[in-house]
């Protein structure tokens, strides 16, 4: 026998074919429909539309807004401080949730061109009375 590994690859060529040939149809069918692993589960499935409704329904979660503290007693401080707010006041007044959009707002800093016109007006209101110099903005 010759020391190459040609009657490994004759031997095991099914099994790369046959990987390489899965592999789109995994893509394709599993990947692509639906997400993963679904592709079958409505025909495997053997429920009535409205049964599977009613399933979905079930399953549902709530995605609403959850406080982190639910008070447990009607004399509790925090139950009085949650009955007092309004809805804009519950939101902002829960922990680690980013109610700004921008980076430089959630940082307390301003946007460039802010600083940059305010440092154009304060050089405006410093300059003196009837001088302007035309070579600098």
């Amino acid at each position: 026998m010759r020391e190459t590994n040609t009657w490994m690859i004759r031997k095991g060529r099914w099994i790369f074919w046959t990987i390489g040939g899965s592999v789109p149809f995994y893509r394709n069918t599993y990947w692509d429909y639906l997400g993963r692993r679904v592709a079958w589960k409505e025909y495997f499935n053997g429920k009535t539309e409205e049964e599977r409704i009613a399933e979905a329904e079930s399953e549902k979660a709530n995605w609403g807004y959850k406080p982190r503290y639910a008070p447990v007693h009607e004399f509790s401080i925090k139950q009085r401080k949650y009955d007092a707010q309004t809805d804009e006041e519950r939101v902002f007044d829960t922990p680690r949730m980013r109610t700004s959009s921008s980076k430089h707002t959630r940082n307390g800093l301003m946007q460039p061109q802010e600083v940059r016109t305010l440092i154009s007006i304060m050089k405006e209101h410093n300059r003196a009375p009837g001088v302007f110099n035309y070579n600098f903005p």
